[in-house]
């Protein structure tokens, strides 16, 4: 029963946000003695946000260099992909994410993208790797050490 309620009020909050987009266009509601409006031919909410990963747990803290580094990198992708799961499900007016993930100490950029909710909709959970997963939608992740040409990515000393 909780999802059919869920997703009814998705389906509410999304018709009150395209209510409220035709009654701004509505121009007889304005003091206009004609009764036509503007007629909508396209409507796109984008959301910009960024985030600071999280750093490895404190229980992780003590692991080898290379260990706390993966354990990082799956944490910051899992969290990324929920974030943005969550960010399309609580918000059904959003069509299009804008977002950038910094590390917590270097504010490197670890990830970025764009993300259409059409593309959500499309067949990935049979892809096994978050990666992919998150490639699939349009976010670029880099993870590793630094090269001279490549300075945004995730420097191994900042785990130590």
């Amino acid at each position: 029963m909780w999802p059919i309620l869920r997703r009814l009020a998705r389906e509410f909050s999304l018709s009150c946000y395209r209510h409220s987009i035709d009654a701004a266009l509505a121009l007889h509601r304005r003091g206009e003695v004609r009764t036509d409006g503007l007629s909508v031919e396209n409507a796109c909410l984008r959301l910009e946000i960024s985030w600071h990963a999280r750093d490895v747990h404190p229980w992780d803290r003590d692991l080898p260099v290379n260990e706390k580094q993966t354990e990082f990198t799956e944490q910051a992708l899992a969290d990324t992909e929920a974030a943005l799961l969550r960010i399309f499900e609580r918000r059904p007016e959003i069509d299009v994410i804008d977002l950038t993930v910094l590390h917590p100490k270097s504010q490197a950029v670890m990830a970025a993208g764009t993300v259409h909710r059409s593309d959500l909709n499309a067949a990935r959970p049979h892809l096994l790797s978050v990666n992919m997963r998150l490639r699939q939608l349009g976010v670029t992740c880099r993870f590793g050490s630094p090269s001279a040409g490549s300075p945004d990515l995730i420097d191994s000393n900042a785990f130590r």
